[in-house]
């Protein structure tokens, strides 16, 4: 609407069109407040999922070193075995 246009709507016209916008703002800031909070959640799902990337990564390196202290006692537990043999 231009401003002249405006300028011939009488008071209950204009209080009309005051409220549409005024609900309409109200409409917009909940989608807002809607999607901030969507973009919050996914923020906290992505450095979640980025933590249990690390941890699975952490869970690898003790089952490794686990794997090689168990290899090394077998085999001295073999040698032991083969000198007690002899």
């Amino acid at each position: 609407m231009t401003e002249k246009e405006l300028r011939k709507l009488n008071r209950y016209q204009l209080l009309d069109i005051l409220i549409m916008q005024t609900e309409r703002a109200d409409e917009l800031q909940q989608k807002l407040d809607t999607l901030m909070k969507e973009k919050e959640e996914q923020t906290i799902q992505i450095n979640n999922l980025g933590s249990v990337a690390e941890a699975a990564m952490h869970i690898n390196q003790v089952f490794e070193s686990v794997q090689q202290a168990a290899d090394m006692y077998l085999a001295e537990a073999t040698e032991r075995a083969e000198t007690l043999e002899r």
